[in-house]
């Protein structure tokens, strides 16, 4: 037994040894927050993926600026006819699965870029088509229908869903905007509907009444990330109609164009939005718009973007848009110095507290009344919650810049100083109550430190994925303590919001089940969809349970 132990704990030391001495790098998209990136380091450390005490074993990268690197080293290898110069500016569209994510770059040097604008990007990703394409086929055969026939093949549904990918991907290849285009049908889903539906599902498919959305409810949902159709007559006429022979469903080259448009048409709104915002920096510099991501490979998206951009940019498709990041973020890795400067996207700073003089021209009186106290080491007025920026939205930052201010003890009776770190979507903000509160630092002051002549100072260090924060305190030696920012949410908080989400669910299934009762009249029928709820029920459970 001892033998067993000491073997198992050789192991686990030589599994350690062999984690510290490899790097890991993981690929975010340019939306996520500075939250969401704090939370993936920290589940990283905690997976033993990386140690806190190896410097730079975990690196955060974005998405576009590794598949930035593979383009450039595509043509490096001369696989482009275009080659980028000293000085061109291109637009690099990662246009994935999930989100479509954009930086603008400039070429410095080799190898070198600098941000021309902030990043941004949005949740218009090419799987939104599929559920697009799959709520249509629930309100062809009825949602309790289609939930059944997952339910009893599970398998055939899966190849379903492979199939619409396998189809979207292919519209548009012949260019064609009028007629069909088909979807392969498992033979599963024809018996299973034959005997489930009672008219003929050719006609219920040629009958089918296109279903679009309204753009204020689409704008609503989309903020959500929730796909769904709703439904809107229309004029039906040959060139819209829907056929079904047994083998493949076809749905009308209309009714996919418009459900490409739902998504790319964000994509160039946004795109139009951003150039036309940053005219004065971009100007005619702009020459290039780069394409990679699996959803850049549509035909139909291609021919879109270059309808809209092509008469002024000149576009770079990667020779393997699918695997551009994973590629990049590989010699991304190996050259750090590759970004070197970044746009800011939000103006960052902390709380403070302002002489009552310095507050009144920038600070309301409201403000000014309901955080104004005396401080009892000058017996000076002062204002709370005050902000004090660090650097400002729109600005340009050098990767690695470090910037300082210097703050004094507010009471002498505190025996720590908490730094609170704000962000603000305004270019100058005056108080914190409207900042969004990034995480609260927390440090004890050293006992030998002078309330009157020491002062600690707060460092921020810009310009890489993540924003870094550190504090010094100077007592009888300099101390710099760096702390990990708290970015948890409150756990009860999650608990009722997940219940409420429960609730909700159960409600909607059970009416589900009893209006299919009688719509059908099949209890059979009713008590295969209950069965399915109340797996799902039990499924959502487990999830609090572990959630929790």
């Amino acid at each position: 037994k001892k033998k067993k132990k000491k073997n198992r704990c050789e192991k686990r030391i030589s599994k350690q040894e062999a984690i510290t001495q490899k790097e890991f790098t993981f690929n975010e998209r340019t939306i996520w927050s500075e939250e969401a990136k704090a939370m993936m380091k920290q589940w990283a450390q905690k997976a033993g993926i990386s140690s806190q005490s190896v410097s730079n074993q975990l690196l955060i990268l974005l998405e576009p600026e590794c598949a930035s690197m593979r383009v450039i080293l595509e043509m490096k290898e001369k696989q482009h006819d275009v080659q980028f110069n000293t000085g061109d500016c291109y637009m690099m569209m990662d246009l994935g699965a999930g989100t479509a994510d954009t930086v603008c770059h400039e070429i410095i040097g080799p190898f070198e870029v600098r941000e021309m604008i902030a990043s941004f990007g949005g949740p218009w990703g090419s799987s939104c088509i599929d559920r697009d394409v799959e709520t249509v086929f629930r309100q062809m055969v009825g949602k309790d229908v289609m939930d059944l026939f997952q339910t009893t093949y599970p398998k055939a549904y899966l190849q379903l869903l492979d199939n619409i990918e396998h189809s979207k991907q292919r519209f548009f290849l012949n260019e064609n905007i009028n007629g069909n285009h088909r979807i392969e049908i498992p033979r599963e889903f024809d018996k299973f509907m034959r005997e489930k539906i009672s008219d003929t599902l050719q006609e219920l498919v040629s009958n089918f009444k296109y279903q679009g959305i309204s753009k204020l409810m689409f704008l609503y949902l989309l903020k959500r990330h929730i796909t769904y159709i709703l439904i809107k007559k229309y004029n039906h006429n040959n060139n819209n109609r829907h056929l079904y022979d047994g083998a493949d469903l076809s749905l009308s080259c209309k009714l996919w164009m418009k459900l490409f448009d739902l998504r790319i048409d964000p994509i160039i709104e946004q795109m139009d939005k951003m150039l036309k915002k940053n005219e004065k920096i971009l100007g005619n510099r702009l020459k290039y718009i780069c394409l990679v991501g699996g959803f850049s490979q549509s035909p139909y998206l291609q021919y879109k973007l270059k309808q809209h951009y092509e008469s002024k940019y000149t576009f770079v498709i990667s020779k393997d848009p699918l695997f551009s990041v994973v590629e990049g973020a590989a010699q991304l890795a190996r050259i750090p110095s590759f970004i070197t400067f970044r746009i800011v996207k939000y103006t960052y700073g902390t709380g403070t507290c302002w002489r009552l003089e310095k507050a009144r021209p920038a600070v309301s009186p409201e403000h000014i009344q309901n955080h104004k106290f005396l401080r009892d080491i000058d017996n000076e007025e002062y204002v709370d919650e005050c902000f004090r920026s660090f650097v400002k939205k729109g600005e340009k930052v050098q990767v690695g810049q470090m910037t300082e201010r210097s703050f004094t003890k507010p009471s002498k009776d505190k025996e720590n100083t908490y730094v609170a770190i704000y962000r603000s979507e305004e270019h100058n903000p005056s108080v914190t109550t409207k900042c969004k509160c990034l995480g609260v630092i927390e440090i004890p002051f050293p006992k030998d430190f002078d309330d009157v002549k020491d002062c600690f100072y707060v460092r921020f260090y810009f310009g890489e994925t993540m924003i870094r924060v550190t504090v010094c305190i100077k007592g009888k030696e300099y101390i710099e303590y760096e702390k990990k920012i708290n970015f948890d949410v409150q756990p009860l908080y999650c608990s009722l919001c997940i219940l409420f989400l429960l609730v909700r669910f159960l409600f909607l299934q059970f009416s589900n089940v009893f209006a299919f009762i009688k719509q059908y009249s099949s209890l059979k029928l009713g008590m295969c969809l209950l069965i399915n709820t109340l797996k799902k029920t039990f499924e959502m459970s487990m999830w609090i349970v572990i959630t929790n």
